[in-house]
């Protein structure tokens, strides 16, 4: 073996710190920007925040975009809009209890109850242990789990799923024995179309199991759902478009855009120091704040081109309701002449106030298929969809069939593929299907 030194001449792209800090920025959502500008603020006597200013309005082929957020009477209209008080499910269940019907003991009983309730609205102690723990009479826990069991939403104070869905049959009159059986013991099977096993296991006809099955499909499995208590969240838009004269009006919500500038009066003073230290400083404060305004105004305008190409792509979708067009980061990318990562931060996190909705602006973006003709995944699903909603609810289409029928419309999925999409959507088999 040979050892020895070699030179090679090789070339390598590297990013510089000052590219990094920009890709940084476009990443940024509107909060995150907030608070990088407030540090830069603080940190650089050179950039000044002066108060909010409406920005002049540029035309540009056809799009009026705005370059900030204007005070005023706009800013009525993105308002947040506080979420409205619930009742918990506890205080309701409570409100439904007449105390002076009550003795001493059922009161703390069914206090105890209510407070066992899991997020579901189910329990999951049983009357024996209830009663052991409040040293009471066993027949008091009893009465006061069947009161808990007849209050409203139906089903609350379930054991579990099968035993929530037999008591609403039971609130509605259309509990029997043998529904009651299914839904006590076979309630996978039931939901997995296992008809055959179940008939041979019980008894109980095909036609009865189907019964069984519209039954539920009337019901809530989730009885405290709509008492969750849960923290509002709200988003506020990073941009904001409008449909107006067939134009589209593309807003930046971004208060900040153009409101971060050089300020007259530090420049000024430090400029006129002599001081070789005062001088470097300086210079050195300058150059950060004309970086720091630049990569903002990089931002602005990249997330602006972005939004112009991402609805005008998808303009079917945003008014009409149409499906999604192919659309990827890589076609958008090529479009704007940069690289792919590009688009990546620029959408990160970002959320797009449409006519249509406002939506995290990466669902705006689809793959397209291998089809031959430029078909998305999202027209793949709506195509199916259809398919299912126009078939003979008697004979429903198998996947394969589904496929067959796609492949006939130029949409060319197997049958592995279809089921994943079927699933997506929360469409059952075809045996589930079938009525």
């Amino acid at each position: 073996m040979k050892m020895g030194a070699k030179q090679e001449l090789t070339q390598k792209q590297m990013l510089s710190q000052a590219q990094v800090q920009s890709l940084n920025v476009l990443a940024m959502t509107g909060d995150e920007l907030e608070r990088f500008v407030q540090r830069e603020v603080e940190d650089n006597p050179l950039l000044e925040q002066p108060d909010l200013t409406a920005a002049p309005v540029s035309q540009t082929g056809g799009y009026r975009v705005s370059l900030s957020r204007s005070s005023g009477e706009d800013e009525a209209a993105y308002r947040d809009i506080p979420a409205p008080e619930r009742v918990s499910l506890r205080d309701h269940l409570r409100g439904q209890l007449d105390e002076r019907a009550l003795s001493a003991a059922e009161r703390r009983c069914m206090c105890l109850l209510i407070d066992s309730l899991d997020e579901q609205g189910f329990l999951d102690a049983s009357a024996q242990e209830i009663a052991s723990v409040l040293q009471i009479d066993p027949v008091i826990a009893i009465r006061c789990v069947e009161r808990l069991r007849s209050l409203d939403p139906p089903g609350v104070g379930a054991h579990d799923l099968g035993d929530c869905l037999a008591l609403q049959l039971q609130r509605q009159g259309k509990s029997n024995a043998a529904f009651e059986r299914l839904l006590q013991g076979y309630l996978e099977d039931l939901a997995a179309g296992h008809f055959q096993k179940i008939t041979k296991q019980t008894g109980i006809p095909r036609l009865v199991q189907r019964a069984c099955m519209e039954a539920i499909r009337e019901l809530n499995p989730h009885p405290a759902a709509a008492f969750r208590e849960e923290t509002a969240g709200y988003v506020v838009p990073d941009v904001i478009c409008e449909h107006a004269d067939g134009e589209w009006q593309i807003q930046i919500n971004d208060r900040w855009m153009g409101s971060v500038g050089i300020s007259a009066m530090y420049d000024r003073l430090l400029r006129t120091d002599d001081s070789p230290v005062v001088r470097e400083y300086y210079a050195e404060r300058l150059a950060k704040a004309r970086f720091v305004l630049s990569c903002i105004e990089k931002r602005r305008a990249t997330l602006l081109d972005i939004a112009r190409r991402v609805v005008t792509c998808q303009e079917e979708y945003l008014l009409h309701g149409g499906a999604l067009r192919p659309l990827t980061f890589r076609q958008l990318a090529e479009e704007m002449g940069v690289h792919e990562s590009t688009i990546s931060r620029g959408v990160k996190d970002k959320y797009i106030q449409t006519p249509r909705a406002t939506m995290p602006l990466r669902e705006l973006f689809t793959t397209s298929l291998d089809t031959g003709e430029t078909v998305s995944q999202a027209q793949a699903l709506q195509m199916l969809k259809e398919l299912i909603a126009r078939e003979d609810k008697a004979c429903p289409l198998s996947d394969q069939a589904l496929s067959d029928r796609l492949q006939k419309q130029g949409v060319a999925l197997a049958r592995r593929t279809v089921a994943k999409y079927r699933e997506s959507l929360g469409i059952p088999g075809a045996a589930q299907r079938k009525r």
